[in-house]
């Protein structure tokens, strides 16, 4: 690019594309395939949150696609002028913060089966699963959504988004770390599980964990959790070096460690939902989790606080009665 030419003023004619705003021609066979699988994943989220009426997850599940739709819109966009300063603002906003949101599905997924295989074994109650975690998950997603931002009027000055980029970076940083935690806080209720033995495990769900629907959202579960954590702690080494760094201009290591496997996320997601694992048990479930109070309250945190006749939950079977899951 010669020297008197700003990036905005960048062609075909005037510019290396290594001097764009992606360093590469996005390639528009997989940045258009990825479109089409985005654009199928958002179609089935949302019409599964229908089906099953699991709000939270679906609502969660659609935005992320939604963006992610919006983030390939404009790398197709940017396979014709990598210049284009709107298919860089959509790309990073889109592909960029999709995730945030998948992960709170995510998050929104342990308090259900912390119940299904009992309450009581959970160090921590099961709202807080779904109250910390959430909450963590807005606080990268406000530290994210400015260095987007900043990204976009850096650029729209014609000035490398650095800040921005380092600023996007602590955002996926700080999710990396709730996500660690979450992980840890998910094997240790496994390990729980199989210290106390099936016999300490909720009777009223025994149904549910035995079918091969429930095993199989689990397994998907994880596999997707997998996914999202390779993607996130790709993103760091990527926005490392910021926009401009070596990694960023790897279209081939974005396609393999941001587009697969997000995408292997939101279809697995979608192909093993939760309705569709928990199948019958899922209201009853939901209405045993409203039981508990917010985690914030005062001896309602960890799970040995809890007091049932303060706060009206049932640990141990005896004061409130769920149907079986025998449909299941």
């Amino acid at each position: 690019m010669s020297r008197d030419v700003s990036i905005l003023d960048c062609n075909w004619d005037l510019c290396s594309v290594s001097a764009s705003w992606f360093g590469y021609r996005p390639s528009l066979p997989m940045n258009a395939t990825f479109l089409v699988i985005f654009t199928i994943a958002f179609t089935a989220h949302v019409s599964l949150a229908l089906l099953y009426k699991t709000r939270g997850f679906g609502i969660c599940m659609s935005i992320a696609c939604f963006l992610e739709v919006s983030g390939y819109a404009g790398r197709v966009l940017a396979y014709t002028n990598p210049w284009s300063l709107p298919a860089f603002f959509i790309q990073i906003n889109g592909v960029g913060l999709a995730p945030t949101f998948f992960a709170a599905g995510i998050y929104l997924c342990i308090t259900r089966i912390v119940i299904a295989y009992g309450a009581g074994i959970s160090r921590v109650q099961p709202k807080v699963y779904t109250y910390f975690f959430v909450l963590c998950d807005i606080i990268s997603l406000v530290i994210q959504a400015p260095g987007g931002a900043l990204s976009s009027v850096s650029a729209s000055q014609g000035k490398p988004p650095t800040l921005g980029a380092y600023i996007g970076l602590s955002g996926i940083c700080f999710q990396v770390l709730s996500l660690s935690i979450w992980l840890g806080l998910a094997v240790e209720f496994g390990l729980r599980c199989r210290k106390v033995g099936k016999e300490a495990w909720d009777p009223r769900y025994e149904k549910l964990r035995v079918s091969w629907r429930f095993k199989a959202f689990l397994a998907a579960l994880g596999l997707a959790t997998v996914a999202l954590y390779v993607r996130s702690v790709y993103r760091i080494a990527e926005l490392s070096g910021g926009y401009t760094g070596h990694l960023a201009k790897d279209e081939m290591a974005f396609c393999i460690l941001e587009a697969v496997m997000i995408a292997i996320l939101a279809l697995i997601t979608a192909a093993f939902h939760p309705g569709y694992g928990f199948g019958e048990a899922y209201g009853p479930i939901s209405d045993q989790k409203a039981l508990y109070p917010p985690p914030w309250k005062k001896g309602a945190f960890f799970t040995k606080d809890l007091k049932s006749e303060e706060v009206l939950i049932e640990l141990n079977g005896q004061r409130k009665s769920f149907p079986r899951t025998e449909g299941i």
